[in-house]
């Protein structure tokens, strides 16, 4: 760590950085080591930008170029063809940063003729101080000049016990063993393993793992027969070996990835899925909740290991293997030079510039199912349907990439058994009428600039996921279904984040009646336009078991009456699943909740309740058993709350925003209130300060009057009180926003409006403290300033704490939240 933080007289050079190196044998733990150093808070702190780039051995600068700048803004690259423009923007972004760590994993220098390449990939790494660091790992410490790497930290094996207690911390992880004669007995077996693995932390981490899941005599015993459990590989291959086949299938599969790549468990469980590698033996259960179940068991195997971002990478060695065993089934198409592919060959990827360049080797593919695109291709969509892929009728998955079409071709419905398409990684925004000749597709990812869909896309009615992505973010990074009539015949979709209610035929709530199978996350919106409850009973809601959270929202252009009967109506249809979790309504306008909200047993599994712009709502549902294992609670904009009179116990995080009228009080107080407490009679200040915000309606005044106006009609209730322990406080943080408010020529000029008060900037910036005495200034600075406001509603915050404290039991009670804007 401190090679990397210290600065040393190698941070002079003009390179502006120097570097480190980790060198070890393959599953000595390089990578491992790096990444937990990568991750440490001290490496945080010290660098501004850091940036982490798998080599994969064999060096691209212009891919690797584009990977460092992913890294470093932690979004995607647009892609550029000419490199002086990749390592500009690259150069601009390090600049700006006062010192850097960039991490080149799996390094692989050969021949003496890459130093060049090497010169040119590490040219634009320039910050504003010296100090910058570039850590590599290494096989060999044989390395390119231009890494500068003075400092090379050389892996040496481990002592045999500090082996053995990795070999064990693997191996009787997970349930622990209550027979006392077992553990001894797995113990003395587990010395005898340790002393076969070659002392590589891979062997013992893999084989360990599979170990833990049979804590039996004889299945450890078998551990000891294997022959040459030394050699890494073999190690590896004997935990393989010991999966399910349906297990060993999905690994193998993997090795379609370039190595260091970062897996995505939702994006290979789809593909698992369009493949038909998943098989299910439980109706109850999806075929995606099976896909996941599997991949976690490869997880605690061993055999991927997770990042800090949530993805997860698999160990050289076991790629590696992985590519060893599938060789007749998976393909990387990864050179230009590449002249023969083989026959046997179902599973295609492509990293290459061109498809068509290759059309006669790919062609003789007959049993072709999978082409995946690793990195965009320059071929133009229709000429690369025409020559190449409308010929694969038995292609199942097609995971597109190329920039240059922003149109899919009609011949994309040849490809009757297609099950999954991705296209976010393309400029396409149009599809052909064709799509819907696709019978059997299951997975449909779209990019953002697909604003439209084509006539009879509802035809695709074995559609389990259609999705829409901001590619130029993150493929993570979802976005709304462009919108389609009679979504009701996709009765097999898995996830609709959001649907909007239209007052005409294909668009209204009872499209939602038969679409089951949705899970996640559903948001229905526009509920002005449903009619009652019957239409809302329609939506068939509480039939979605697979639900986990529920955003209802009546639309803020909808206008605002004193209380909104149909309201409550229409919400009395939306009767939710028992195992939601998570529930938030929005724009609600009736005083009263609905019958289910009142029901303790409907909502068992509740965690989270948010109420957003509910204007005549005046308290939370009465009865705390409803909210007994809710964590959560939100509450936004909500102005005729007044009392949280209910408080979940195990409540952990509580926000509240624009809530003028709540008031805490005590327990005894509470139950002397009859609602009429509340009210606090407005004097000659507050009656011009109302007036002034009602005939200044459109400036940011008007908007901080809103906010603060009731916090000052609390804060004059807390006057007489003792707050000698927060003046200080308060005083300090007054001072500094009326001398910053009196920079305002608008907020001064306001001033003057108002009758009764003689208001002079000048001289009130030279009599300060005379300013500062009136009252009257003071409630001016609290009304508009929304730092002072929040002062305010912070100080409320801590007399809830306080006056609360008869509700809480403190057995689940860790944390309490009271965050408002």
């Amino acid at each position: 760590m401190d090679l990397l933080t210290k600065e040393s007289a190698a941070d002079g050079c003009s390179t502006r950085y120097s570097g480190v190196a980790i060198v070890g044998h393959a599953g000595a733990g390089k990578s491992t080591l790096a990444q937990h150093i990568y991750n440490d808070d001290r490496i945080k702190e010290h660098f501004e930008v850091r940036m982490w780039v798998c080599i994969w051995r064999e060096i691209d600068v212009h891919r690797h170029t584009q990977g460092i700048i992913e890294s470093a803004q932690n979004w995607k690259c647009p892609h550029f063809d000419n490199l002086a423009m990749l390592q500009q923007t690259l150069k601009g972004i390090l600049q700006k940063s006062k010192k850097f760590l960039l991490v080149l994993d799996d390094v692989w220098f050969k021949e003496s003729s890459k130093e060049k390449e090497w010169d040119l990939l590490l040219r634009p790494l320039v910050s504003q101080q010296a100090g910058s660091k570039v850590l590599v790992t290494s096989v060999r410490d044989v390395l390119p000049a231009a890494l500068c790497c003075n400092e090379v930290i050389r892996l040496e094996d481990m002592d045999d016990a500090d082996f053995l207690a990795l070999f064990k911390h693997h191996a009787f992880s997970g349930a622990e063993i209550r027979d006392q004669w077992l553990q001894l007995q797995l113990e003395e077996i587990a010395e005898k393993i340790a002393k076969r693995l070659g002392r590589s932390p891979l062997a013992a981490k893999v084989i360990g793992s599979q170990l833990s899941r049979r804590k039996v005599i004889n299945a450890w015993k078998d551990a000891l027969m294997i022959n040459n459990l030394s050699e890494p590989m073999r190690a590896l291959l004997w935990s393989y070996e010991k999966l399910d086949p349906n297990l060993q299938r999905c690994f193998l599969y993997c090795s379609l990835f370039p190595k260091g790549y970062s897996y995505d468990i939702n994006e290979l469980d789809h593909l698992w899925v369009a493949e038909g590698l998943v098989v299910s033996y439980n109706h109850s259960k999806s075929m995606e909740d099976i896909g996941r179940e599997s991949f976690n068991e490869l997880v605690s195997g061993s055999f991927f290991q997770q990042l800090v971002s949530g993805r997860f990478v698999m160990h050289d060695l076991l790629h590696d293997l992985a590519e060893l065993l599938s060789t007749e089934d998976c393909f990387r198409l990864e050179d230009d030079k590449v002249t023969q592919i083989p026959h046997t060959v179902r599973h295609l990827s492509v990293r290459v510039e061109s498809m068509i360049k290759h059309t006669e080797i790919i062609c003789k593919l007959n049993h072709l199912r999978t082409v995946i695109c690793i990195e965009p291709l320059m071929d133009d969509a229709c000429v690369l349907f025409d020559e190449i892929l409308q010929n694969m009728k038995k292609l199942r998955v097609l995971y597109l990439s190329l920039d240059s079409s922003s149109k899919l071709p009609e011949s994309i419905g040849d490809l009757k058994h297609l099950r999954y398409l991705n296209m976010v990684k393309t400029s396409i925004s149009e599809l052909p009428t064709s799509i819907y000749n696709l019978y059997h597709l299951q997975l449909l990812q779209l990019n953002h600039r697909v604003k439209h869909l084509p006539e009879k896309f509802c035809e695709l009615s074995k559609l389990r996921h259609l999705q829409v992505y901001d590619g130029r973010i993150d493929e993570t990074s979802e976005r709304a279904l462009p919108l389609f009539p009679n979504i009701s015949k996709l009765t097999s979709l898995q996830q609709l984040h959001e649907f909007s209610v239209q007052r005409k035929k294909g668009y209204d709530l009872e499209q939602l009646r038969d679409m089951n199978e949705l899970g996640g996350n559903l948001r229905v919106t526009n509920l002005e336009n449903v009619s009652g409850k019957h239409e809302a009973l329609d939506s068939n809601l509480h039939k979605k078991n697979r639900l986990r959270k529920l955003h209802l929202a009546w639309s803020s252009q909808n206008p605002v009456r004193e209380d909104d009967s149909q309201h409550l109506d229409v919400l009395e249809g939306f009767v939710p699943p028992s195992q939601l979790n998570i529930l938030t309504i929005e724009g609600y306008n009736s005083a009263s909740y609905p019958s289910w909200l009142l029901d303790a047993s409907c909502l068992e599994s509740l965690n989270s309740f948010g109420l957003i712009n509910c204007s005549m709502l005046r308290g939370l549902p009465p009865d705390t058993r409803h909210f007994r294992h809710c964590y959560e609670l939100s509450l936004h904009n909500v102005p005729n709350l007044k009392t949280l009179s209910v408080i979940p116990p195990g409540l952990r995080s509580l926000t509240i925003s624009r809530c003028p009228m709540l008031m805490f009080i005590t327990h005894d107080e509470l139950e002397q209130d009859d609602n009429g407490g509340n009210v606090i009679n407005k004097d000659h200040l507050e009656s011009h300060l109302a007036l002034l915000w009602e005939v200044d309606s459109r400036s940011y005044m008007s908007d901080a009057l809103r906010e603060e106006y009731f916090s000052l009609m609390e804060l004059r209730t807390l006057m007489d009180e003792d707050i000698s322990n927060h003046l200080l406080m308060i005083k300090q943080y007054y001072r500094w926003s009326l001398v910053y408010l009196l920079q305002w020529p608008h907020f001064t000029e306001k001033l003057v409006t108002i009758p009764d008060y003689e208001f002079d900037r000048t001289s009130v910036r030279r009599n300060f403290s005379e300013f500062e005495k009136s009252w009257f200034a003071r409630y001016c600075i609290l009304l508009v300033s929304q730092i002072i406001g929040r002062l305010t509603r912070c100080y409320f915050a801590y007399r809830c704490f306080i006056d609360a404290l008869p509700f809480f039991r403190f057995g689940t009670w860790s944390r309490v939240y009271a965050t408002i804007c």
